[in-house]
């Protein structure tokens, strides 16, 4: 059981890290909501990262990042750089520091 609960914060921390790339640069942003428009998806609901004073965040997180998976797809194969160092966690399963690039 603590094996699957580790392997659920290792999950968290990428959707964590993926969603900050996208809010990190206006750059990001703008090709976020371009490829949001081409795939057509029809969601108002914006990023939302997980507070955690707040008890059901990370569902919230998880439920507006679920909408959102296939423009994290495309966004993964156009800036595979950004996007693979974002998804990268240290082994202590903590969200590794943004650098500037």
């Amino acid at each position: 059981m603590c094996n699957d609960l580790k392997e659920i914060n290792v999950l968290v921390v990428k959707i964590q890290n993926a969603i900050k790339f996208v809010r990190s640069s206006s750059f990001s942003q703008l090709a976020f909501k371009k490829y949001v428009e081409k795939l057509h998806i029809e969601c108002k609901k914006l990023l939302y990262l997980n507070v955690a004073t707040r008890w059901n965040s990370i569902y919230l997180m998880l439920a507006t990042v679920e909408k959102f998976e296939m423009v994290f797809m495309r966004l993964g194969e156009s800036e595979p750089r950004h996007m693979s160092y974002f998804l990268e966690i240290d082994s202590k399963v903590n969200k590794k520091k943004h650098r500037a690039t």
